[in-house]
């Protein structure tokens, strides 16, 4: 067995595509260092789906590991990290693509310093919290507008009064969404890895708290709340890090200047995810805001 082990989440309902994808950029992009190859098989209804979709994977030893389509990708990274060996794993989701060769050797590389907990591919300093805070106060200044039937732009003598009412409701209510946020997420900057593609030792990784995993929202809190994998880590004195495509390490206060994730091209990025191609896909005012979305104080 070796130390270091590569986890791949197939999910059947993601069709065979994303698959295809990633298969296509292991093969073209050596990982540079020797590793067992692990695969996640996840939610597939029979036997007759599971062997097609093995059949992929003819050209490529794996260590097949079957599961139920329950507890979204980080549930799935901790059953799979229960019956691994391997010293060391990086857990890739479905839509992962890899873009450069040795990009193994760069998270081994990184994942070896010893004041290092966990290695991401990409790294965020958004919050749950920031959209809240950057409407808050156009909401409560148009809750006046609303009573009175009229907008900032205007009276609306054709607004639907059930509309109104809704809207209302709306901007109510949002302050008590936002403290709810504010409870679990906490405000900006809220540094955290994305799980989207990290390594880290596996006994470290089995050794966190983890949520329940039964909704998306136990997710959001294991990625960026304030008991996420990134907190707990620092909370023992380990650093989280970001790796480029050349192999340079980032700490939390240069994850910006990365270029890795939402912004500057992500011209360093090693690992691609479907969030990543949203901003490689996306216009130039698209662009922007997540930009400020992932870096930008929301009261800037």
């Amino acid at each position: 067995m070796e130390s270091l082990g590569v986890v791949y989440l197939y999910r059947y309902a993601e069709g065979a595509n994303p698959a295809r994808r990633f298969l296509k950029s292991y093969g073209e992009f050596p990982a540079g260092i020797t590793h067992d190859f692990h695969v996640i098989f996840k939610g597939f209804p029979d036997r007759q789906s599971l062997i097609h979709a093995q059949s992929l994977f003819a050209d490529v030893p794996i260590n097949a590991v079957e599961l139920a389509d329950i507890g979204y990708d980080i549930g799935s990274y901790l059953e799979a990290a229960k019956v691994v060996g391997n010293e060391r794993l990086i857990f890739l989701n479905t839509f992962s693509r890899i873009l450069v060769p040795n990009w193994l050797v760069y998270f081994d590389r990184a994942s070896r310093r010893p004041d290092v907990g966990v290695v991401g591919a990409t790294g965020s300093w958004q919050s749950n919290t920031s959209g809240y805070e950057r409407h808050l106060a156009a909401r409560m200044q148009q809750i006046r507008a609303l009573l009175g039937g009229k907008s900032k732009d205007g009276p609306r003598p054709a607004e639907n009064l059930l509309i109104r009412k809704r809207r209302l409701r709306a901007y109510v209510v949002a302050p008590f969404r936002y403290l709810y946020c504010y409870a679990e997420f906490g405000r900006f900057p809220n540094p955290h890895i994305r799980t989207n593609a990290f390594m880290i030792e596996r006994n470290r990784f089995l050794s966190l708290n983890f949520p329940s995993f039964t909704v998306k929202s136990d997710v959001y809190k294991f990625e960026s709340g304030r008991r996420s994998m990134t907190k707990q880590l620092l909370s023992q004195g380990l650093s989280p890090v970001v790796v480029d495509r050349a192999g340079k390490v980032h700490e939390i206060a240069n994850w910006k200047s990365s270029s890795t994730f939402w912004m500057n091209n992500q011209i360093n990025l090693v690992i691609a995810d479907n969030r990543t191609l949203d901003y490689e896909e996306g216009n130039e005012e698209f662009r922007s805001f997540l930009e400020h979305s992932a870096w930008v104080h929301p009261w800037s």
